[in-house]
């Protein structure tokens, strides 16, 4: 910082040991505020000797000794004497903020002047890996005074109390309440409990350190003493009952009872409270959260509802003007976050489905806050989905789905959520797609939900087509072609609309579940689906032929090699034979790359550059004008499995189509190809393929190898090489 400009913010936090693993963390998520916002970094060091101060001194502006002394206002004080900023923010070591930019927001704009402090929230996880958290605001952002100093050995706070407060949804990541072992734990809540017990001893009116001895009390379970505690200090306080410590403690008694499972007694204890004391509104939304899952757990479903809309209600209204300042004394800030207003969301909607009583589901749907946690939010969209088929109320979807939809993260969770509900309830389906046509959802996902997915699953006119270009955002251009692809009316206008790319991709898309009914009728009807295509679409339509006849030639060589789809029945009249198949793709292949490439490129020197399918059906094509002479045809057979591995099962095939051709001549040895001499040939193409993988694997090629072997698995099940480089490809996928 210059000395001569004042900082915005100043900075200040506590160095301990044990914190290598985050003070970097730390540190780097303040560099985008102190880029953004004039300010310094003070450091206090507690007395570190494993590193962690010198990583976190390479950012600071100052680092001030501190010797240990069990006072963390005594140690944070150090700090903020230093401090010079207009404003003032700490926090520890074992934390890191998200995103800063709210915070930039305000130390860069005008709203700064008009408030004494900023709250932001603390994710408090319960896990190692971060999916089970609370969120809560702590007070650690105030206007700098004179008079600003810590109070309290142990949970230190800032004094005088703020009045003006600005929240934010900014949020630091915090592990430091997860233990490596219940020895550790137990030895922070002693350590916590010796200094809070000699605190309160020197000063049993200090409220606010009552208030954390109780809470520590709790943590230990030692839930006798925190009673017993909060009972004396209600009673003995000076305090006001509007005192935010106070209404913590009246808070306290019954939460003790839920943590207990004493339910009756705790929802007992929170309607006297409604009745019988003044509470603020921190204390009103703790009192309706906690009494709703106490209500929850009694099965009581019409009260925990309406201790959920309580909530939600009180969630909405802002405190009274004049009312005492609120403090983020111990875990009571934690439901002002929207955290707990969404959990409280979604305890309604749980209980809408657990007791199929749907009349309060659109209230709670309306009330959710579908930008907050997406992933989490997401769980919500088939719950929805679920009350609406369930209740008939179309309002629940007429309400919800635009503004869910305005979420990119969300669509495909809607999407998915539709197409559930349209495959599981058949007898909904009309209502379903009479309720979202209203609505006018310009989106790929609800144009592909109406217009394919209808009682004949298919698009039947021609303004079902214009539709879906004129009202979606075209994300199903591939599916759509590939649904009409056989339709001679509709598929002019889609193949119009087209690029290669995705013509295509819906080619791949009509083939890729077909059995082999449906491909050899598909093959038959393919010259007149030609009529279809203009003169400038001929490729597209060669290219189609090419892709079924490989398709065709697949499931041929599995039936000639032995191999049969499970379910699917022999068909001797449809089997043409693999030779007569393949010869089939290769025409198909000649024909397509004949329309499309130079003459030059499609010879034997050429077609190196090409495609693998396609210099596999060349090089068929020379092994077969050689077929008399086994060295040759051998040689041709090899060449054309290492153009394209993909193939293997056709090789396979056509050596055991022409052994059963030879057994069924009553041949035991053949004139041309000895059926010793074929395994002889397969052999030694296994052994060049296995050089293959190992190549690929070196070369880093694991997907391509892994094809490869895959096929020399099903020619040699029982070579020992083979086996080794199965297992060596299993231990590699792991390591990737």
């Amino acid at each position: 910082m210059n000395g001569s400009t004042r900082p915005v913010v100043s900075i200040s936090m506590l160095v301990s040991n044990g914190r290598r693993d985050t003070i970097e963390r730390c540190m780097e998520s303040l560099v985008p505020l102190r880029k953004a916002v004039p300010s310094e970094l003070i450091l206090v060091d507690t007395g570190c000797t494993d590193g962690s101060i010198e990583i976190a001194a390479g950012y600071a502006d100052k680092v001030v000794r501190f010797t240990w002394c069990n006072d963390f206002s005594a140690a944070r004080n150090a700090g903020l004497c230093e401090c010079t900023g207009e404003w003032f923010l700490y926090l520890d070591d074992d934390e890191w903020f998200e995103d800063v930019t709210e915070l930039i927001e305000f130390f860069r704009g005008q709203e700064r002047k008009h408030c004494d402090a900023l709250w932001y929230l603390q994710r408090n996880y319960t896990d190692l890996e971060g999916t089970g958290y609370t969120d809560t605001y702590v007070g650690r952002v105030v206007r700098l005074t004179q008079e600003t100093r810590f109070h309290g050995k142990i949970h230190e706070w800032l004094e005088p109390v703020p009045r003006m407060i600005k929240k934010t949804n900014a949020y630091v990541h915090h592990y430091g309440y997860i233990y490596k072992s219940e020895e550790e734990r137990q030895k922070h809540l002693l350590r916590n409990l010796g200094l809070e017990e000699e605190a309160v001893r020197e000063n049993p009116d200090d409220i606010r350190m009552c208030c954390q001895l109780v809470q520590e009390y709790r943590a230990a379970k030692r839930y006798d003493d925190a009673r017993r505690l909060c009972r004396t200090t209600l009673k003995t306080t000076k305090y006001p009952v509007e005192n935010s410590f106070v209404q913590a403690l009246l808070l306290v008694l019954p939460k003790i009872d839920t943590e207990q499972e004493n339910y009756s007694q705790a929802v007992e204890e929170f309607e006297r409270l409604e009745r019988e004391e003044v509470l603020l509104h921190q204390t009103k939304l703790g009192l309706f959260f906690e009494k709703a899952w106490a209500l929850e757990k009694l099965g009581q479903k019409e009260k925990m509802f309406q201790a959920c809309k309580n909530y939600l209600e009180e969630y909405e209204t802002a405190p009274k003007a004049g009312a005492p300042a609120e403090l983020p004394v111990m875990d009571f800030a934690h439901y002002c976050s929207r955290f707990c207003r969404q959990k409280v969301v979604k305890l309604g909607i749980r209980g809408v489905l657990k007791n199929e009583d749907y009349a309060p589901a659109e209230y709670f749907f309306e009330k959710a806050d579908w930008t907050y946690e997406k992933g989490t939010t997401a769980e919500f969209v088939p719950a929805l989905l679920q009350c609406y088929i369930k209740s008939g109320n179309a309002a629940l979807l007429t309400k919800n789905l635009p503004r869910i939809l305005e979420i990119e993260e969300l669509r495909i969770p809607v999407s998915a959520a539709l197409f559930s509900a349209y495959e599981q309830y058949p007898e909904k389906r009309a209502a379903l797609t009479a309720d979202l046509e209203p609505l006018g959802l310009r989106s790929g996902n609800f144009a592909f939900f109406h217009l394919v997915f209808t009682e004949t699953r298919g698009i039947t006119t021609q303004q079902d087509v214009m539709d879906y270009y004129e009202k979606s955002d075209r994300k199903y251009d591939a599916e759509v072609a590939a649904l009409l692809f056989q339709n001679a009316e509709l598929f002019p206008m889609v193949l119009e609309t087209l690029s290669l790319e995705l013509y295509m991709e819906s080619v791949a898309l009509l083939l890729r579940e077909m059995d082999r009914t449906a491909v050899e009728e598909l093959w038959q009807r393919l010259p007149e689906v030609a009529e279809c295509y203009s003169e400038e679409k001929k490729g597209f339509w060669r290219y189609a032929v090419m892709a079924a006849a490989e398709k065709r030639l697949v499931l041929a060589s599995e039936s000639a090699g032995g191999a049969k789809n499970a379910g699917q029945d022999s068909m001797p009249e449809q089997d043409a034979g693999l030779r007569r198949v393949l010869d089939d793709y290769i025409a198909a292949v000649k024909q397509y790359c004949e329309a499309l490439y130079r003459p030059e490129l499609l010879t034997a020197a050429g077609t190196a550059v090409l495609p693998a399918n396609i210099r596999f059906a060349y090089a068929m094509e020379q092994a077969f004008t050689a077929e008399d002479n086994m060295a040759a045809w051998g040689d041709g057979m090899k060449q054309a499995a290492k153009e394209y591995p993909a193939m293997l099962p056709v090789v396979r095939g056509l050596l055991a189509e022409r052994k059963r051709a030879e057994a069924a001549a009553g041949a035991k040895e053949s004139q041309t190809v000895p059926a010793d001499s074929a395994r002889k040939e397969l052999l030694a193409l296994a052994g060049q393929l296995k050089g293959m993988v190992k190549t690929l694997f070196s070369e880093g090629k694991a997907e391509e190898a892994k094809a490869i072997l895959s096929e020399l698995a099903t020619m040699l099940p029982e070579d020992e090489e083979v086996k080794a480089l199965l297992k060596n490809s299993v231990t590699m996928g792991k390591k990737e």
